[in-house]
């Protein structure tokens, strides 16, 4: 019986660390034609999840500074409902900054916004979502039902933004 503890712990102790390994929600890549939009649950800026539905017809996704920089200062000069009234969300990747870094200077920018912008803070969760996309440019996914039907790149500046805007 004595012999019998020391196992039954290391075995406890090895299904407590294995349980504790994060696991990734979604695997990637994500954004690939004809592929379903993952059950997923992304945190604006406030701290709220949203999940894609239906009626998101597109989505804008920024993964870089300079992406994030020109769809917010084209979306500055736009009704705060202007992403909402073309069924329309816009994902942004925060996560190569360091922790403070967000918390001290990114996350209280984007509060600014009236609009949800949808973020990535953990390397990981992002990186599904990375697979593939030039993360030098924004991309643009065309949703039919959480499906993607549409996948278009564009320059991250202010051109490529109002370019994009135009094609919808």
């Amino acid at each position: 019986m004595r012999k019998l503890i020391p196992y039954t712990a290391s075995l406890f102790i090895l299904i407590l660390a294995t349980s504790a390994i994060p696991k990734l929600p979604v695997e990637g890549p994500v954004f690939v034609l004809n592929k379903q939009m993952p059950k997923y649950s992304f945190t604006d800026q406030f701290g709220e999840a949203h999940t894609m539905d239906a009626k998101i017809e597109r989505l804008i996704v920024a993964l870089d500074k300079e992406a994030a920089h020109a769809v917010n200062d084209f979306l500055a000069n736009q009704k705060p409902s202007f992403l909402e009234d073309r069924n329309t969300s816009l994902i942004m990747d925060i996560s190569a900054a360091p922790g403070i870094i967000q918390k001290i200077f990114i996350l209280p920018g984007l509060k600014k916004f009236e609009y949800p912008v949808l973020i990535f803070r953990d390397e990981q969760e992002a990186a599904p979502f990375r697979m593939g996309v030039n993360p030098d440019l924004l991309l643009e996914v065309k949703l039919d039902n959480k499906k993607i039907v549409g996948l278009s790149e564009y320059e991250a500046n202010e051109s490529g933004v109002k370019a994009m805007m135009k094609a919808n």
